[in-house]
């Protein structure tokens, strides 16, 4: 069940159950990661990626947004993860959220291979157990 079909973003935090993590989307499994994790020596940070637009806005409804002079603001670097922050020992860490099915793009699998050169934690968490085992990798 997502958080839209009446659970709150608070009830996914706490989900604790394998089997419940196992089987998030993408959407709930950003939240759930970080109200696990991100306390103590460990901060995490949900990114944002894609592109957006800013400009003079001249007329907005719930349907349609137009903008006067537009510009495209781009939102994160490609490839960038869906987590970061630093994990204990003030290491950069970066983790890419993926749904059971879903893959890794080549510039999403770059930046996590330039994160691990550089001394940082990186990987793919497929539930909130792996971002766990992320965190705690040596």
């Amino acid at each position: 069940m997502s958080a839209r079909q009446g659970k709150s973003r608070r009830d996914i935090y706490f989900r604790a159950s394998a089997d419940d993590s196992a089987s998030m989307s993408e959407s709930e499994l950003y939240p759930a990661i970080i109200g696990a994790y991100s306390k103590g020596d460990t901060r995490l940070f949900r990114i944002n990626s894609g592109l957006a637009w800013q400009g003079t806005v001249i007329d907005h409804s719930p349907e349609r947004l137009i903008l006067a002079h537009p510009r495209p603001v781009r939102l994160a670097a490609e490839g960038m993860s869906d987590i970061i922050g630093w994990s204990a020992g003030a290491l950069f860490t970066a983790i890419e959220c993926k749904s059971k099915y879903r893959r890794v793009t080549d510039a999403q699998q770059c930046f996590l291979n330039i994160v691990k050169a550089c001394g940082g934690r990186a990987g793919i968490a497929r539930s909130v157990e792996d971002a766990g085992l992320i965190l705690r990798a040596d």
